[in-house]
């Protein structure tokens, strides 16, 4: 009798914590999202807590949104870049005065709920945020992207986004 009640322990305990694993992949937050504008681009690319990663190309052309599925090993080495950068650490804002028609960047992290967000303009910010803005563009660049129908939700994109164009005058009379 006691060595069923061992063994039944036993077996209880290894599927409780045996089969517990940690999954190495799995992004530290909820969505990443960055933002660029310039003169000749303006598009964002959302990585989630999934394998999906949306894009979405506003200029040139008219607005498309894309879908492209990450490679595990791509997912692993995006979530050991962004632990050694910790974005928590940098300012909200680098904004390089007196400059017009700069670039823009715009990265937005959500984690359980909170956004920390750091608006880019010009050359002002540190250099690791610049290396990170380009090695996502780099995992932009070997990601095989398809078209999508689906409404993706980029967040709060005021920043970025150009200001709508004046109305137009009527004539009066």
């Amino acid at each position: 009798m006691i060595m069923k009640k061992t063994t039944l322990l036993v077996i209880i305990l290894f599927i409780f914590f045996g089969c517990k694993k940690e999954v190495e992949d799995a992004f530290t937050f909820d969505s990443l999202v960055l933002s660029s504008a310039g003169l000749d681009e303006d598009n964002s690319i959302k990585f989630t807590n999934s394998d999906t990663v949306f894009f979405q190309r506003r200029y040139p052309g008219p607005t498309e949104n894309f879908y492209a599925v990450i490679a595990n090993d791509q997912k692993i080495k995006l979530k050991k870049q962004l632990q050694r950068l910790n974005l928590k650490k940098f300012k909200s804002e680098y904004t390089q005065e007196n400059l017009c028609d700069g670039g823009a960047s715009l990265i937005n992290i959500s984690i359980n709920g909170k956004t920390k967000s750091i608006f880019i303009y010009g050359h002002v910010a540190p250099e690791k945020l610049y290396t990170f803005i380009d090695s996502l563009g780099t995992f932009k660049k070997n990601l095989k992207f398809r078209t999508t129908k689906q409404v993706i939700d980029f967040g709060d994109l005021n920043a970025i986004l150009p200001p709508p164009p004046p109305p137009l005058k009527t004539k009066t009379k």
